[in-house]
Protein backbone atom coordinates (compact mmCIF):
# COMPACT_ATOMS: atom_id res chain seq x y z
CA UNK A 1 0.00 0.00 0.00
CA UNK A 2 1.00 3.91 -0.38
CA UNK A 3 -0.34 7.13 0.23
CA UNK A 4 -0.53 10.16 -1.76
CA UNK A 5 -0.23 13.80 -1.26
CA UNK A 6 -3.67 14.71 -1.39
CA UNK A 7 -4.39 11.48 1.58
CA UNK A 8 -5.56 8.59 -1.27
CA UNK A 9 -4.81 5.43 -0.13
CA UNK A 10 -3.43 3.32 -2.63
CA UNK A 11 -3.73 -0.48 -1.96
CA UNK A 12 -3.16 -4.26 -3.61
CA UNK A 13 -4.36 -7.66 -3.01
CA UNK A 14 -2.97 -10.97 -3.60
CA UNK A 15 -5.86 -11.19 -6.84
CA UNK A 16 -3.76 -8.73 -8.20
CA UNK A 17 -6.31 -5.84 -8.04
CA UNK A 18 -5.25 -2.36 -7.31
CA UNK A 19 -7.72 -0.37 -5.46
CA UNK A 20 -7.98 3.40 -4.18
CA UNK A 21 -9.70 4.88 -1.18
CA UNK A 22 -10.32 8.51 -0.13
CA UNK A 23 -8.93 9.75 2.59
CA UNK A 24 -12.11 8.39 4.23
CA UNK A 25 -11.46 4.67 3.41
CA UNK A 26 -14.30 5.15 0.66
CA UNK A 27 -13.68 3.00 -2.71
CA UNK A 28 -12.94 5.44 -5.34
CA UNK A 29 -12.21 3.11 -7.93
CA UNK A 30 -10.12 -0.07 -8.40
CA UNK A 31 -8.47 -2.13 -11.34
CA UNK A 32 -7.42 -5.87 -12.01
CA UNK A 33 -5.27 -6.74 -15.21
CA UNK A 34 -4.23 -10.09 -14.05
CA UNK A 35 -1.42 -10.06 -17.36
CA UNK A 36 0.78 -8.21 -15.22
CA UNK A 37 0.77 -10.50 -12.31
CA UNK A 38 1.45 -9.49 -8.66
CA UNK A 39 1.87 -6.02 -7.58
CA UNK A 40 4.92 -5.63 -5.90
CA UNK A 41 5.02 -1.67 -5.14
CA UNK A 42 3.16 1.52 -5.54
CA UNK A 43 4.73 4.51 -5.72
CA UNK A 44 2.26 7.62 -5.74
CA UNK A 45 4.32 10.61 -4.93
CA UNK A 46 3.10 12.26 -8.34
CA UNK A 47 -0.79 11.87 -7.36
CA UNK A 48 -1.73 12.35 -10.71
CA UNK A 49 0.55 9.56 -12.26
CA UNK A 50 0.48 6.33 -10.29
CA UNK A 51 4.08 4.20 -11.15
CA UNK A 52 3.05 0.07 -10.06
CA UNK A 53 5.86 -2.15 -9.98
CA UNK A 54 5.03 -5.77 -10.93
CA UNK A 55 8.60 -7.52 -10.14
CA UNK A 56 7.66 -10.88 -11.60
CA UNK A 57 7.02 -9.97 -14.55
CA UNK A 58 9.39 -6.96 -14.44
CA UNK A 59 7.23 -4.12 -15.79
CA UNK A 60 6.23 -0.72 -14.72
CA UNK A 61 2.81 0.33 -15.34
CA UNK A 62 1.71 3.72 -15.55
CA UNK A 63 -1.93 4.99 -14.21
CA UNK A 64 -3.50 7.98 -14.26
CA UNK A 65 -5.70 9.42 -10.95
CA UNK A 66 -8.47 6.84 -11.79
CA UNK A 67 -6.11 3.87 -12.38
CA UNK A 68 -6.66 4.48 -16.07
CA UNK A 69 -3.18 2.48 -17.97
CA UNK A 70 -1.53 4.95 -19.54
CA UNK A 71 1.89 2.95 -20.76
CA UNK A 72 4.02 0.12 -19.15
CA UNK A 73 7.47 -0.35 -19.66
CA UNK A 74 8.81 -3.82 -19.93
CA UNK A 75 12.09 -3.26 -18.28
CA UNK A 76 13.53 -7.03 -19.59
CA UNK A 77 12.72 -5.33 -23.40
CA UNK A 78 15.77 -2.51 -22.19
CA UNK A 79 18.61 -5.82 -20.17
CA UNK A 80 17.45 -4.97 -17.12
CA UNK A 81 16.95 -8.37 -16.04
CA UNK A 82 16.77 -8.62 -11.83
CA UNK A 83 15.46 -5.42 -10.76
CA UNK A 84 14.79 -5.47 -7.03
CA UNK A 85 12.59 -2.18 -6.59
CA UNK A 86 12.09 1.15 -8.45
CA UNK A 87 10.86 4.43 -7.89
CA UNK A 88 9.28 7.72 -9.58
CA UNK A 89 12.12 10.51 -9.56
CA UNK A 90 11.04 14.10 -9.11
CA UNK A 91 10.73 14.92 -13.04
CA UNK A 92 9.10 11.76 -13.60
CA UNK A 93 11.56 9.19 -14.75
CA UNK A 94 12.82 6.05 -12.59
CA UNK A 95 15.11 4.75 -10.52
CA UNK A 96 15.96 1.30 -10.41
CA UNK A 97 17.95 -1.20 -8.09
CA UNK A 98 19.52 -3.95 -11.04
CA UNK A 99 21.21 -6.45 -9.64
CA UNK A 100 22.06 -8.42 -12.74
CA UNK A 101 24.19 -5.36 -13.18
CA UNK A 102 24.73 -4.11 -9.69
CA UNK A 103 23.95 -0.88 -10.32
CA UNK A 104 21.25 1.93 -9.18
CA UNK A 105 20.58 3.30 -12.65
CA UNK A 106 17.93 6.24 -13.83
CA UNK A 107 16.06 5.67 -16.30
CA UNK A 108 13.48 7.24 -18.96
CA UNK A 109 10.31 5.92 -19.90
CA UNK A 110 11.45 4.67 -23.01
CA UNK A 111 14.34 3.24 -20.80
CA UNK A 112 17.33 5.45 -21.76
CA UNK A 113 19.47 5.43 -19.06
CA UNK A 114 20.02 8.96 -17.57
CA UNK A 115 22.21 8.10 -14.68
CA UNK A 116 23.78 5.43 -13.14
CA UNK A 117 26.35 4.34 -10.15
CA UNK A 118 29.40 2.33 -10.01
CA UNK A 119 29.26 -1.38 -9.17
CA UNK A 120 26.99 -1.79 -5.78
CA UNK A 121 28.89 -4.49 -4.95
CA UNK A 122 32.38 -3.04 -5.28
CA UNK A 123 31.14 0.23 -3.79
CA UNK A 124 28.99 -0.81 -0.64
CA UNK A 125 31.20 -4.22 0.29
CA UNK A 126 28.58 -6.12 0.86
CA UNK A 127 25.90 -8.61 -0.38
CA UNK A 128 23.09 -6.59 -1.09
CA UNK A 129 19.54 -7.43 -0.27
CA UNK A 130 18.14 -4.35 -1.30
CA UNK A 131 14.24 -3.99 -0.80
CA UNK A 132 12.96 -0.32 -1.28
CA UNK A 133 13.89 2.88 -2.88
CA UNK A 134 12.65 6.57 -2.43
CA UNK A 135 13.79 9.92 -3.63
CA UNK A 136 13.89 12.95 -1.23
CA UNK A 137 15.32 16.30 -1.19
CA UNK A 138 18.22 15.52 -4.23
CA UNK A 139 18.60 12.29 -2.06
CA UNK A 140 18.38 8.57 -3.13
CA UNK A 141 17.47 6.51 -0.75
CA UNK A 142 18.17 2.40 -0.93
CA UNK A 143 16.94 0.33 1.91
CA UNK A 144 18.77 -3.13 2.29
CA UNK A 145 17.06 -5.21 4.97
CA UNK A 146 20.49 -6.55 6.42
CA UNK A 147 22.71 -3.51 6.53
CA UNK A 148 20.38 -0.12 6.37
CA UNK A 149 19.98 2.58 3.72
CA UNK A 150 22.44 3.47 1.76
CA UNK A 151 21.86 6.98 0.26
CA UNK A 152 23.14 8.18 -3.50
CA UNK A 153 23.26 11.58 -4.41
CA UNK A 154 21.11 12.98 -7.98
CA UNK A 155 23.36 11.37 -10.17
CA UNK A 156 23.78 7.81 -8.17
CA UNK A 157 26.80 8.65 -7.01
CA UNK A 158 27.33 6.91 -3.49
CA UNK A 159 27.20 9.24 -0.26
CA UNK A 160 26.98 7.32 2.39
CA UNK A 161 25.23 4.41 4.71
CA UNK A 162 22.65 5.00 7.77
CA UNK A 163 23.63 1.44 9.67
CA UNK A 164 20.21 0.54 10.78
CA UNK A 165 20.70 -3.44 10.68
CA UNK A 166 17.70 -6.19 9.86
CA UNK A 167 14.86 -3.81 9.06
CA UNK A 168 12.00 -4.95 7.08
CA UNK A 169 10.02 -1.89 5.93
CA UNK A 170 11.46 1.89 5.69
CA UNK A 171 10.02 5.44 4.67
CA UNK A 172 12.05 8.49 4.76
CA UNK A 173 10.75 12.21 4.94
CA UNK A 174 12.07 15.72 6.38
CA UNK A 175 15.53 14.02 7.70
CA UNK A 176 14.34 11.37 9.13
CA UNK A 177 13.24 7.82 8.75
CA UNK A 178 10.64 5.64 10.26
CA UNK A 179 11.90 1.69 10.19
CA UNK A 180 10.48 -1.41 11.27
CA UNK A 181 12.92 -3.74 13.00
CA UNK A 182 11.94 -6.62 15.20
CA UNK A 183 7.65 -5.48 15.05
CA UNK A 184 8.33 -2.23 16.41
CA UNK A 185 8.87 0.83 14.70
CA UNK A 186 12.04 2.90 15.24
CA UNK A 187 12.53 6.53 14.56
CA UNK A 188 15.93 7.28 13.05
CA UNK A 189 17.95 10.91 12.41
CA UNK A 190 19.49 11.16 9.47
CA UNK A 191 22.18 13.82 10.80
CA UNK A 192 22.71 12.57 14.54
CA UNK A 193 22.52 9.36 13.36
CA UNK A 194 20.53 7.98 16.00
CA UNK A 195 18.20 4.92 16.29
CA UNK A 196 14.96 5.42 19.00
CA UNK A 197 12.76 2.29 19.34
CA UNK A 198 9.13 3.77 19.89
CA UNK A 199 5.77 1.58 21.67
CA UNK A 200 4.23 1.43 17.89
CA UNK A 201 4.02 -2.42 17.06
CA UNK A 202 4.12 -3.57 13.38
CA UNK A 203 3.62 -6.68 11.59
CA UNK A 204 6.83 -7.90 10.92
CA UNK A 205 5.96 -8.46 6.94
CA UNK A 206 3.90 -5.27 5.83
CA UNK A 207 5.05 -2.07 4.53
CA UNK A 208 3.80 1.14 5.80
CA UNK A 209 3.13 4.58 4.79
CA UNK A 210 3.05 8.27 6.56
CA UNK A 211 0.43 10.65 6.07
CA UNK A 212 -0.46 13.52 8.03
CA UNK A 213 1.12 12.62 11.60
CA UNK A 214 -0.49 9.25 11.15
CA UNK A 215 0.92 6.13 10.61
CA UNK A 216 -0.71 3.62 7.86
CA UNK A 217 -0.09 -0.26 7.37
CA UNK A 218 -1.61 -2.94 6.25
CA UNK A 219 -2.54 -5.98 7.97
CA UNK A 220 -5.24 -9.12 7.71
CA UNK A 221 -7.28 -7.52 5.09
CA UNK A 222 -7.38 -3.70 6.23
CA UNK A 223 -5.56 -0.82 6.60
CA UNK A 224 -4.44 0.59 9.66
CA UNK A 225 -4.14 3.74 11.23
CA UNK A 226 -2.12 5.09 14.14
CA UNK A 227 -1.12 8.47 15.17
CA UNK A 228 2.40 9.44 15.79
CA UNK A 229 1.56 12.87 17.44
CA UNK A 230 3.55 11.71 20.52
Amino acid sequence: MSIDSKGNIFAADNNFTLYKYDTKGTLITNVNIKSYGEITSIDCTNPFEIYVFHKDQNIVVFYDNMLNVRGELRLNDYFLSNVSCMARSYDNNIWVVDLSQYKLLKINKIGEVIAESAYLNSTLSNELNIYTIWEFNNEVYLADSLVGVYVFDMYATYSTTHYTPNNKAAVGKNGRMHLSIAGKLHLYNTLARDLIKTEVSLPKSTSFSLYNKALYYYSENKVILKSLEN
